[in-house]
């Protein structure tokens, strides 16, 4: 079987070139290890899956997802981020596993010096869960940040998860939340088990803004519901 230094993940669906875009900033990051790339497609119509057959460097899962109604009459997706996501993480075989979005550009040598600190700070003892990237919303911001979360925990919007951790929580929560939250809740468990997760202080990520889609997916009764459900198991999050 192949070993891996780092498996690199994301989900994405009839955004060709900003697959592209995204794939290009991971292959000419620098990263001088061994590194498999693994995208889950929710069933692309717009040549995606196409392009992706001829990419030999590149696992391709596809996953056809769409909108339903569940049983309260709220417009979901058939498969919940986490139960999509977790395609890639179970598939992954490198014992760090790099969680990056579809239409986020990596700067020059993140991957590199993101598994250095890492694999550093694990060597001293530490039981290291994961790292995250600081990104921006580009066009719109010119910082960069990371999300915390109750307890002053880390989340990783964007960056490393130790795979270890991941199958000691067994992978992120699929049936609780339908798209946001998940990640969050995902850091919290891993936290809760012990796993400490840090900021990757030199690594920094563009992340670009949707911002007709954000505000409309984030008054939607779904994505309401995920931050009620998030929000009932961590109620600290409500101070």
């Amino acid at each position: 079987m192949d070993t891996y230094d780092i498996s690199v993940v994301l989900g994405s669906k009839n955004r060709k070139n900003l697959l592209k875009a995204t794939i290009d900033s991971i292959r000419e990051n620098g990263f001088d290890g061994k590194m498999e790339i693994i995208v889950v497609d929710g069933g692309s119509t717009d040549g995606t899956c196409d392009w992706l057959a001829g990419q030999r460097d590149i696992l391709t899962i596809v996953q056809p997802n769409y909108s339903i109604r569940d049983e309260e009459g709220i417009s979901v997706l058939r498969h919940s981020w986490g139960e999509f996501m977790n395609l890639g993480f179970r598939q992954a075989r490198a014992p760090w596993v790099v969680m990056v979005s579809d239409d986020l550009i990596l700067t020059a040598g993140v991957l590199r010096k993101g598994l250095d600190t890492l694999n550093m700070m694990k060597s001293s003892g530490r039981k290291i869960g994961g790292g995250a990237f600081f990104f921006r919303e580009y066009p719109r911001h010119d910082y960069y940040r990371v999300h915390m979360l109750p307890g002053n925990v880390v989340n990783i919007n964007h960056g490393f998860y130790n795979r270890e951790a991941l199958v000691d929580v067994d992978f992120t929560d699929g049936k609780n939340y339908n798209f946001y939250c998940a990640d969050g809740d995902l850091a919290l468990r891993m936290h809760q088990r012990g796993w400490e997760i840090i900021t990757l202080d030199d690594c920094f990520a563009e992340h670009l803004t949707h911002i007709p889609r954000l505000r409309k997916m984030g008054h939607s009764p779904a994505t309401l519901r995920d931050i009620g459900v998030f929000a009932g198991k961590y109620p600290q999050s409500c101070d």
